[in-house]
Parts: structure tokens; C-alpha cells; sequence
């Protein structure tokens, strides 16, 4: 029997980012958890917010025959209260960030009467994957080791080797993040342990001890830079024991905190999104391609992940499908949300009320009547209005030269 576990039983190897990145293990299949350490990297955490809050904000939806099914219960349950503990936006923002730091996020499914009741979150720490020798998959759960069929759990996974377990992202970054913490504790010793004074007091024919040293530097600050901001810039005074000179800080070193976005470019690569949400400057695209690109470059196939898992254990009708409504995510200012919905109308997509709802407006009277150009029409309406025009035309005609 083949098994896939994860858990925190795997022993410190000494390097932090080993002992909280996914380490895979190929002789037994056997796959650590992620620690929350992992996110004190800002660009991993904001890359990690940014898709768990898009994918948690965007409402799914039923679909049969095309339509949304209104008012269904399942769907209110994964959008509005999977379970008394937690509400839907929670739910779904847990399940993508242990997906993308563990490589795996588990929910199960609770039933009464055959019927799906609740959703709750499972601790990546709890849940261990095994596979029977028939090729079944099933899971145990806590130190009891409760066993639970694979129709009873959903399980999410963004990049999997065996189509069983899921990897992080973190793991391909490994080698990246070590140089930018390199990289950071470089900038930190600069600034911290450096001589960054903002200049230097020269007193000459003396011989100062640590004391004596302390009262003249507290006196000249005193004098010239006072707290209120009264000395500030004022002209400094000194006599002919004296000279004062200062400090520049070192250019290279701000250089390269100026330049230091390469990791994040790499990070951003590493999960799926445009660099330009991870603060990192896009001269060539605008706003609204920006948005509309990490909608269908990324977005798209985390997306897929959920509704996969979804469609083969929550829905009960072959003919539906789960899908996630991106309308918010498409909203990117008000001018270009007001026009769309107009081009909607008068596409008679939606009607005026429809349009007005999306605009927080509210419903007027004869609003809920589809809008239409008379200048356009079905094929076949146009065919059959031309024969009538040309019937028309000729009986007119008859007319004329019979009168005449």
C-alpha cells in the first residue's frame, strides 16, 4: 500500500526555509506541511493574498443549461456558511492558502440524509493521503485515525507529480528566496551595524574620554538640531577647536536596494502573477490589460482546481457545473464598469433594471423589458420582411396600371 502524508513529523534540518518549505521525499512518497513561517516573506505573503482574497471574493455558481440555478442551497453554503464555525469568504480564502504553501488544502464533507450539510476546513497537520492496493484512495484523519472514502473529502491541489498529492510553489523557490535573505540581512547589517552618523565633530589638541565625548555631542546636537525643529537649518557656530564634516551614505548600497526586484520577479513567477501586483513597475501594459491577462493567465487555472474537485464530489446532477463569477475582478474602474453594462443593454443581454442593480441603483417601472436596435433583426424575420415589402411593391403596381 502506498501512502501520502502530511504532517509535522518531519525533524529540523538546520536551515529554516528547509524546515518550512515542502520537502518531497521520492522513496516514500511522504510530504511535509508548510509552516506559517513561510509568509514572513513579503513577497510570499502578498502573492499568497492576492490569489486566496480574488479566488474568495469571487461568488461560485451552479450552472445548468447555461443558467445560474437562483437560490440554491448548495451554493449558499459554500458562498455564505459552510459551517457554524466559519463563513463562505473564510472558507475559501483558507483552503487557497494552505493549497499554495502546503501544496494541499482538505475540507470534509459532511452529509445527513444523503443530503451535503456542511464543509469543514482539516488541518494539513491531521491528514495523511493512502492509496489500497486496488488503487482506492482514502484518508485518515487526528490521532484517531479516522478513516474517510475519497467521495467524503475535497482535496486541493495546484502542481502534482502523481495526480494524488500537490506541491507548493515555495519548492521551486528555494535557491531565489535564499538570496534575497542574503540579500536582506546584507541591507540590515548595513544600516544597522554601519557608521551612518549624519556627520562628524572634530575636536582638535584634545584627549576625550567616552564621557567627555558624550557631553560635546549632546551639547552640539543640543545647539543645532534641537527636537522642535527650531535649530533646523539654522547657520552652526563653532570655534577654532572644532571642525565638522558630514556623512554621505554609501550609493552602491542604495543601488541595490533600488534594483532588488528580482526575486520578486521570481516569485511572481513562481505563483502565476504579474509582477506589477507585487509592486514591481509594468511600463507596457495599462491597468485594465494588466487585469483582464491575470484573469485568464492565472486566475483561470486556480480556478479549474476548485471546480474540478468540486464538480466530481459536491454536485449530484451530471448536467451541472460549477463556476466561479469573475464580474468583481472585471470592475476595474467606474467609467469602464458604467460602460459595460451599457453596451450590455443596449446588446438586450440584460435588461435596464439588471443594469441599474449592478450600479447599486434601484428597479424602475417598465425596467424589466429587454431593449433592442430596429436595426436589427433575426434572418429569417429580415427574409420574410423583404418577400412582404416586394408583395407590397408589386401590388401597388398592379394597382397603378390597372387604374390607368
Amino acid at each position: 500500500m502506498s501512502f501520502f502524508k502530511t504532517g509535522n513529523t518531519q525533524s529540523s534540518t538546520g536551515d529554516p526555509f528547509l524546515d518550512h518549505v515542502v520537502s518531497i521525499q521520492s522513496d516514500d512518497y511522504t510530504t511535509s506541511y508548510t509552516s506559517a513561517n513561510s509568509i514572513r516573506n513579503s513577497d510570499v505573503f502578498t502573492a499568497v493574498k492576492i490569489i486566496a482574497s480574488d479566488i474568495a471574493s469571487s461568488p461560485l455558481q451552479l450552472i445548468k443549461a447555461s443558467m445560474p440555478q437562483a437560490d440554491d442551497e448548495l451554493i449558499k453554503l459554500l458562498n455564505e456558511k459552510p459551517n457554524s464555525e466559519m463563513d463562505g469568504w473564510h472558507f475559501k480564502f483558507a483552503l487557497v492558502v494552505n493549497m499554495l504553501l502546503n501544496g494541499n488544502s482538505f475540507a470534509e464533507i459532511k452529509r445527513q440524509d444523503n443530503k451535503i450539510s456542511e464543509l469543514h476546513l482539516l488541518p494539513n497537520s491531521s491528514v495523511t493521503v493512502k492509496q489500497a492496493d486496488d488503487g482506492k484512495v482514502y484518508y485518515t484523519v487526528g490521532d484517531s485515525k479516522r478513516r474517510l472514502n475519497n467521495q467524503d473529502i475535497l482535496h486541493f491541489k495546484y502542481f502534482s507529480q502523481d495526480g494524488l498529492t500537490g506541491i507548493s510553489p515555495l519548492y521551486a523557490l528555494r535557491d531565489e528566496m535564499k538570496i534575497q535573505h542574503a540579500g536582506n540581512k546584507t541591507w540590515f547589517s548595513f544600516f544597522s551595524k554601519g557608521v551612518n552618523g549624519s556627520g562628524i565633530l572634530k575636536v582638535h589638541k584634545s584627549d576625550l574620554d567616552g564621557k567627555a565625548k558624550q557631553a560635546i555631542r549632546e551639547k552640539f546636537e543640543e545647539a543645532n538640531s534641537a527636537s522642535n525643529g527650531d535649530n533646523a537649518l539654522r547657520t552652526i557656530i563653532l570655534d577654532e577647536t572644532m571642525d565638522y564634516q558630514t556623512l554621505e551614505i554609501n550609493t552602491d548600497v542604495l543601488k541595490l536596494v533600488n534594483s532588488s526586484d528580482w526575486t520578486t520577479k521570481q516569485i511572481s513567477k513562481a505563483f502565476g502573477i504579474p509582477s506589477e501586483r507585487l509592486g514591481v513597475e509594468n511600463a507596457h501594459s495599462s491597468s485594465v490589460q494588466s487585469n483582464l491577462m491575470y484573469i485568464q493567465n492565472t486566475l483561470i487555472h486556480y480556478f479549474n482546481v476548485f471546480v474540478s474537485e468540486f464538480d466530481g464530489k459536491l454536485k449530484s446532477d451530471v448536467a451541472e457545473n460549477f463556476r466561479f463569477n469573475t464580474d468583481r475582478l472585471l470592475e476595474s474602474d467606474p467609467d469602464t464598469m458604467v460602460k459595460n453594462i451599457l453596451d450590455q443593454v443596449k446588446g438586450s443581454l440584460i435588461t435596464i433594471n439588471e443594469g441599474r442593480g449592478k450600479l447599486g441603483m434601484p428597479s424602475l417601472d417598465g425596467g424589466d423589458r429587454l431593449l433592442t436596435s430596429l436595426n436589427y433583426t433575426y434572418l429569417d424575420a429580415l427574409e420574410k420582411y423583404q418577400f412582404s415589402e416586394k408583395e407590397e411593391k408589386n401590388g401597388t403596381r398592379e394597382t397603378i396600371d390597372g387604374g390607368s
